[in-house]
């Protein structure tokens, strides 16, 4: 086998390996810990790349040039990395702080430095063939993103990463067999030993892995509990992650079961044919549910039909199926779920002929059904767990933007209302910005919006209903003098058209003042004050949200609490470059033959090898958050736009491989169709395509922008492989890994302070820079000749 064949299959069985391994840690790490440290795992993580890449470039003189021992490095650290995360998550030092957080770090790490190292080494022996050895990384990194579902839809986590090892044990004996080393003939049996025990072994390794000692976690916190016993009835895994079946057995002998997605979001299983058997129970359940105090006043003719957006354990199904619905439609996005609730809850989710239960986005199914339903409920659905491209969206961010409240009040019938069950004052009073927000965009005013919404609360979980038209007075009085009657007028409470009370006194020199309705609302409602007021003079951020900026359940002014660390990573990155590029990149240590034209070549590629790595997760991040919209599964989609994207890249980079001349001439233009072709697609193609677009047709049309994206950086690594410099290959793509690890946190904090747009029009400007630069270049190169 030819040096270069193996290389391309070493290539592709290991970035294959390494996008698996990676979704996997994300799904591993969002079970354990909480989302916003998923965020700084993975980040790290993927920096060991770059990480490696570097520290082979600067120590490959010191390094054994044969690949046969570094290519056994990724699946030994991958291994053992692996196991001792699952035995860590174990002990007491496994809590989501302190100790614990760097171990994690530094375990996640080693694996993508190792393959960094291969990657880099690979790259350098075989410059000739640079750029269809990144084509054929893009191509091969595009099949692990697309396997990673199947694998982790079909088989448990640990085999998933298994199969990730055994692809790295795969390259392993390529290099083997086609090296020369006197040890290939008693490795390579040894090694397809190891494949085939792990193949026979696979049952062994399908178990299950128990939730990590972290507070944080609600499954964690019951089953810790002495109080009463519990039992782990089925665990799945899938793309979105975890789903536990648990039973809790109670000192008087009743029992229940619950149902928790990542270890976090609990939900109890309700069945309805139990519930019919006994009715003090029944009534007992669903006076529990504080949205059926609102559905007791929808006449018959607002019953035909319902929509449930996240159903949970079926508290949500059963309420409205002994409430009257005549036709009961729900939207569950984890498969997991379903799938185990029919099994073990058939007749709320499965019996019913008038109960249909369906996996997709809820909004995206509002949206494919519109004009349909009298009610759309959502007992605000948070799974606490990380979803999408950037470890920090959760799932559920954008079933609360303004954009999802239009898409639902489009979903009702005209005399339709949507109930949203929440948890606290400040999600009530966020969905209400978003709602008067959006209502003054249709040129509605405050006072006859708040006509459309009234709001009630236990204490604990507010309900606010937003009807399509204004409630009739004569209902709303009759709302509002029955929930004061069943005690559901805690704060926060508000009705339109009742005039509001209070009481204003002084009681031993204290100042006591109390009104029966939110006062801030009322005045709202009254035209006292502007409603902006809702959140312009709160103390939190309570801003309406929109789907250029999707973080409902950010409640920072300014830079989330959550995203410091990464904040400071990325910040990091950014002083790390510039620091070398000032100083000349004298780590790099150019040989004394190295002209000074030469070395000033090597920083403007450095410079440019970042702007690209930075600029490319902009544009991607920008694309993947206005595509997924149209999708209907958060994991299944991100992957499906990773495939197409790397796909198109990986397409786009073979075509570089014709490339003979002109070089600098061409990173110009096809930088500046990258521009041109990003814009054609956000502000022509797209406004005229988009509410037509399939899922297969969306993955396609991301063809079109991500084909050019995949163009720059390898006439880049093919212009800079004409330095003789062994370390100049190896620097530039470890340059640019680290500067897509800092792109990715600057997007999220971008995007939460300006929005996904800005993120957009910034990524462009970094190519408008690379244009620039390569036009220096080739100046330069003119000046010299």
């Amino acid at each position: 086998m030819k040096r270069s064949t193996t290389n391309i299959a070493i290539i592709l069985l290991l970035t294959a390996a390494t996008i698996v391994f990676e979704i996997s840690l994300s799904r591993l790490f969002s079970y354990l810990l909480s989302f916003h440290f998923v965020l700084i795992i993975i980040a790290f993580s993927i920096l060991g790349l770059g990480i490696g890449q570097i520290t082979y470039a600067k120590y490959s003189e010191k390094i054994d040039h044969s690949l046969l021992w570094w290519m056994a490095l990724p699946s030994i650290t991958m291994f053992l990395s692996f196991a001792l995360l699952l035995g860590l998550s174990q002990i007491d030092v496994s809590s989501s702080s302190g100790f614990s957080l760097p171990v994690f770090i530094l375990l996640s790490t080693i694996p993508f430095m190792a393959i960094g190292i291969v990657y880099a080494h690979i790259f350098e022996m075989d410059k000739r063939h640079v750029s269809t050895l990144y084509a054929l990384d893009l191509i091969g990194a595009a099949t692990g993103a697309l396997a990673s579902v199947f694998l982790l839809n079909v088989f448990g986590l640990v085999q998933v990463v298994a199969i990730a090892i055994g692809l790295l044990l795969l390259a392993l004996i390529i290099a083997l067999t086609a090296g020369k080393n006197r040890f290939s003939k008693i490795l390579v049996p040894l090694v397809l030993g190891v494949i085939f025990l792990m193949g026979f072994a696979k049952d062994g390794l399908d178990f299950d892995i128990p939730v990590a000692k972290d507070p944080s976690k609600d499954l964690y916190r019951l089953m810790a509990n002495p109080a009463f016993k519990s039992e782990k009835l089925e665990s799945r895994w899938s793309a979105f992650g975890k789903t536990d079946l648990v039973k809790f057995t109670f000192p008087d002998g009743t029992v229940s079961r619950s149902m928790f997605i990542d270890a976090a979001a609990g939900t109890d299983l309700i069945e309805i044919d139990e519930l019919a058997k006994d009715t003090v129970e029944m009534r007992k359940v669903l006076s529990g549910f504080p949205a059926v105090f609102a559905l007791n006043f929808l006449s018959e003719k607002e019953k035909d039909s319902v929509l449930i957006i996240g159903p949970g354990g079926g508290i949500d199904i059963a309420a409205t199926y002994f409430m009257g619905f005549k036709y009961i439609e729900a939207a569950e996005v984890n498969p997991s779920f379903v799938a185990l609730m029919e099994k073990y809850n058939p007749s709320t989710f499965l019996d019913k002929e008038n109960i249909k239960v369906h996996v997709n986005e809820g909004r995206n199914f509002v949206v494919e059904n519109k004009g349909k339903y009298d009610a759309v409920m959502l007992t605000i659905p948070v799974t606490k767990s990380s979803r999408g491209a950037d470890f920090y969206g959760l799932t559920e961010n954008y079933l609360f933007t303004m954009e999802a409240l239009s898409d639902y009040l489009d979903g009702l019938t005209e005399e339709g209302a949507i109930f949203f069950t929440m948890h606290a004052r400040q999600e009530v009073y966020k969905m209400l910005a978003n709602f008067l927000e959006l209502q003054d965009r249709m040129g509605v005013g405050q006072i006859e919006a708040l006509k459309k919404v009234y709001i009630y609360s236990n204490g604990m979980n507010p309900v606010l209903v937003i009807k399509k038209k204004p409630f009739e007075p004569k209902i709303i009085e009759e709302v509002h003098g029955t929930a004061h009657y069943v005690e559901l007028d805690r704060e926060p409470f508000y009705f339109p058209y009742i005039e509001q009370e209070g009481l204003d006194t002084i009681v031993q020199n204290i100042n006591y003042k109390w009104y029966m309705f939110d006062d801030l609302l009322y005045d709202i409602s009254k035209g006292s004050y502007a409603y902006d007021e809702l959140w312009k003079t709160a103390s939190i951020n309570l801003s309406p949200v929109s789907d250029d900026s999707p973080y409902f359940f950010n409640y920072n002014n300014g830079i989330p609490d959550a995203m410091t660390t990464p904040l400071w990573l990325g910040l990091f990155i950014v002083g790390w470059f510039i620091s070398n590029h000032v100083n000349g990149w004298r780590s790099v240590s150019f040989s004394e033959n190295t002209s000074m034209y030469m070395q000033r070549k090597f920083r403007a590629w450095a410079l440019i090898s970042f702007l690209l790595g930075f600029s490319y997760i902009l544009i991607q991040g920008y694309l993947f958050q206005i595509l997924n919209l149209k999708l209907s599964n958060p994991s299944q989609s991100f992957s499906l736009l990773l495939f197409t994207f790397l796909l198109g890249n990986g397409v786009g980079s073979l075509l570089t491989g014709t490339f003979k001349k002109n070089l600098s001439r061409k990173l110009i233009v096809y930088s500046a169709l990258i521009v041109l072709v990003s814009l054609l697609t956000v502000y022509v193609l797209l406004p005229i395509w988009y509410k037509q677009l399939s899922e297969f047709w969306i993955a396609l049309f991301l063809l079109l922008p991500s084909f050019f994206i995949g163009i720059p950086f390898p006439v880049l690594l093919k212009t800079a492989s004409s330095l003789k410099e062994k370390k100049s290959i190896p620097y530039l793509l470890g340059i640019s890994s680290v500067a897509g690890v800092a792109a990715s946190i600057f997007a999220i904090v971008i995007s939460i302070l300006y929005g996904y747009r800005f993120v957009f029009l910034l990524g462009l400007f970094g190519y408008g820079v690379v244009i620039m630069l390569a036009y220096r270049l080739k100046t330069l190169k003119i000046v010299h000749t």
